[in-house]
């Protein structure tokens, strides 16, 4: 049970925090060359996908209500914040989206062809699903 809750844990904090050091720098929402209304848009995004984070830890770990429904909210709040990131790049195609264009930032990061946030958001789903079958 904890190993799972641990593993969630990770995931949520890989979605939460990882997206506030990557995209909130000049390389995503300092980048004098994006218009402004899209940087805007990136920072409510991060924003939102990092509290939607937190209220996932709360649900999981503070005990202020029935474990297995904290374990559900959990979640359904982790889901909500990871299927948007696996859509768009899915439909990228249709509005001439990119993961990362160039080797700026986060973009830099590798493992072999996998791209840094798809490797970040794709470890952080198989790890809380991982942990969401041992809980």
């Amino acid at each position: 049970m904890i190993v799972g809750k641990v593993l969630m844990t990770v995931a949520i904090l890989q979605f939460s925090v990882i997206p506030l050091i990557a995209d909130l720098n000049r390389s995503h929402a300092a980048n004098p060359d994006w218009p402004g209304h899209a940087r805007n848009h990136l920072v409510v995004q991060v924003l939102t996908t990092s509290a939607i984070g937190l209220l996932a830890l709360f649900f999981l770990w503070a005990g202020r209500v029935d474990q297995a429904l904290g374990v559900c909210i959990a979640t359904m709040l982790a889901a909500a914040a990871l299927m948007p990131f696996f859509i768009s790049v899915v439909a990228s195609p249709l509005y001439g989206g990119q993961l990362m264009p160039a080797r700026i930032g986060i973009g830099r990061i590798h493992l072999g062809q996998i791209e840094g946030n798809l490797l970040n958001f794709g470890s952080a789903a198989v790890l809380f699903v991982a942990g969401r079958l041992m809980v």
